[in-house]
């Protein structure tokens, strides 16, 4: 029987890389990606687990990979976009965990992955909402890997600069587009930014059979932007 993954942000770079490979390991995917926030949220998420009780009868892996972007100097910071990022970010986590968890419990080996970023542990100049929004759920993984256990194992995952549309937005923010991108490179001990691919790994072996003694932690796949830096 196939097992069940619900994924968001899969329209996303490393969420269509995570969708691809799952579906090419015999899960049956729920691909989702919406960055709807307040009581729409809570709707969406309503509808979801609906959906996979009836068509499933359970869920056996969760992946929260959808995420926006803020740039702004804090003084000059608007408060609705914190709010709306803060919605999608961490408040839709929480609300797919919320309702998924009692068909999470059904399944033999359920695991969440939620996506952190390598921003939360070193800021980010400019985008405090993100950073901040991204610490915000190292310590949700963390809080949770004890409320859900011993049934459910959740981990987070902190890539590094990857290869995605977010990415490139945030490049093309910057006055030399080209230069900045060497300058990112470098900044990595392989030299280069990683692909979606190479994130869509490590999240399945985060729910395999292969990590069933890993909870509660978020990993690094930065290609070795933290120690050399």
């Amino acid at each position: 029987m196939k097992k069940v993954v619900v994924i968001t942000g899969a329209l996303g770079g490393m969420g269509s890389a995570t969708c691809r490979l799952l579906q090419s390991q015999d899960f049956f995917v729920i691909g989702i990606d919406n960055s709807v926030g307040g009581q729409q949220l809570e709707i969406l998420w309503l509808e979801i687990a609906e959906y996979t009780q009836k068509e499933f009868g359970k869920c056996d892996a969760l992946v929260n990979i959808a995420g926006i972007n803020y740039l702004s100097a804090i003084e000059d910071t608007d408060l609705d976009r914190w709010r709306k990022l803060f919605d999608v970010n961490v408040f839709g986590m929480v609300a797919s965990i919320k309702h998924l968890t009692p068909l999470m419990r059904l399944s033999t080996n359920p695991a969440i992955v939620n996506m952190s970023s390598i921003a939360a542990l070193i800021g980010s100049n400019g985008y405090s909402a993100y950073t901040a929004s991204k610490g915000a759920i190292d310590s949700l993984t963390k809080a949770l890997a004890l409320e859900l256990a011993p049934k459910i194992r959740i981990n987070a995952v902190a890539p590094g600069w990857i290869e995605t549309p977010f990415t490139l937005e945030g490049l093309e923010k910057s006055a030399d587009p080209v230069s900045y991108r060497k300058e990112v490179e470098a900044k990595h001990a392989v030299g280069r930014v990683g692909s979606p691919d190479e994130i869509a790994n490590v999240i399945s072996w985060l729910l395999s059979d292969k990590a069933t003694f890993v909870t509660g932690t978020t990993v690094t796949a930065d290609g070795g932007y933290l120690i050399n830096n």
